[in-house]
């Protein structure tokens, strides 16, 4: 009896391998087609599919403007969103995937989490014709993704505390003896060091941060906490803010300015397809979706962040165009990213 029995569950564990293989192969069947019927095709499937998951880092309210958008373009879809921080999303999805309980279609997070997935074996690359329009600093090299959002860091003033004509407008100029004290530093803000060391080489890396160091910042907790003390004028300045942080606080009085210091470290926001998405037709039309000029970028643009595609201008458009600008690699991040942490520590938060 126990070998029938043990017999049984090795002939449905091969069912169950079986049937995910077939899944992962309908998946990449889908998310690579390039026919000319691609866009009937993916409506086709996803019309038999009604709905699909969308796991999520975006608040609320931005993910009720992406939904209202889409579900109004693709009516017979139902989107299902799920939010979740981005350290929940690895551990939910990591859980899901390993029990082979495959429930999510898109995941959509920062692209250092998103890399974590895709080094895993928990991603489908997949085709779309729109991505040929994005800067190739916004692509994935084995198209797992194309950025549809990005975060700027600049240096954000009071400009009650900080006359505009006054505000350093380059690195160089915030070691000026008249900052010293009155600059903040968020503390987790490795991914900037990490990509202006990159640029600058470690030789200037290391002395420019150390002179940092020495103007005594103060080191803050969160972005959105210290924007906060920047208009309230606690803070003076940061070279850490975000671009959108300051330009929302503008666009609601606050005394707040920012400066584009050359380059400026974008951090990018990806959607990426999940291995064995379920719904993979709706899944397909939603990244479409997520990188068109009247969609998907208008709705990031429409909740004030920085949309990525070229002809889809933020507001003001200098959160985006007329410098130069630097990505954060997600490959490098996560293999280097213990060294430059102590690093950091060490050269600038000690």
């Amino acid at each position: 009896m126990k070998l029938c029995s043990a017999r049984l569950v090795y002939i449905l564990g091969l069912v169950a391998f079986s049937a995910t293989l077939t899944q992962a192969a309908s998946v990449a069947d889908t998310a690579l087609y390039r026919g000319a019927d691609r866009q009937a095709r993916l409506e086709k499937g996803a019309r038999t599919e009604g709905e699909f998951v969308w796991y999520t880092s975006v608040n609320g309210e931005d993910i009720q403007r992406v939904v209202e958008l889409f579900e109004k373009r693709y009516p017979f879809i139902k989107t299902k969103a799920v939010r979740l921080t981005s350290a929940r999303m690895v551990q939910r999805y990591t859980a899901e995937y390993q029990a082979g309980t495959f429930l999510a279609d898109i995941l959509d997070t920062n692209d250092v989490r998103i890399e974590f997935f895709r080094r895993k074996g928990m991603l489908q690359p997949y085709y779309t014709p729109l991505a040929e329009s994005f800067d190739k600093r916004f692509i994935h090299p084995q198209r797992f993704w194309v950025a549809n959002r990005v975060t700027m860091i600049v240096l954000g003033y009071n400009t009650r505390m900080v006359k505009p004509s006054e505000a350093p407008q380059n690195y160089e100029q915030l070691l000026d003896s008249k900052w010293k004290g009155k600059m903040s530093l968020e503390q987790e803000d490795t991914p900037w060091f990490m990509a202006l060391m990159w640029h600058w080489g470690e030789e200037k890396g290391k002395s420019f941060f150390q002179k940092l160091r020495d103007q005594e910042p103060k080191i803050r907790v969160g972005h959105t906490h210290l924007a906060q003390l920047i208009m309230a004028g606690e803070d003076f300045l940061s070279p850490t803010t975000h671009s959108q942080g300051m330009a929302t606080g503008q666009r609601k009085g606050a005394p707040v300015d920012w400066v584009n210091l050359e380059p400026v470290v974008g951090l990018t926001n990806v959607s990426a397809l999940a291995k064995n998405a379920p719904h993979p037709h709706a899944a397909m039309l939603f990244l479409d979706f997520m990188l068109e000029k009247d969609g998907g970028q208008k709705a990031i643009r429409d909740v004030n962040r920085i949309p990525t595609h070229p002809e889809v201008l933020p507001n003001p458009p200098r959160l985006r165009e007329g410098f130069e600008f630097v990505i954060v690699d997600p490959v490098k991040y996560i293999d280097t990213i213990d060294r430059y942490n102590k690093l950091w520590r060490e050269w600038v938060l000690q």
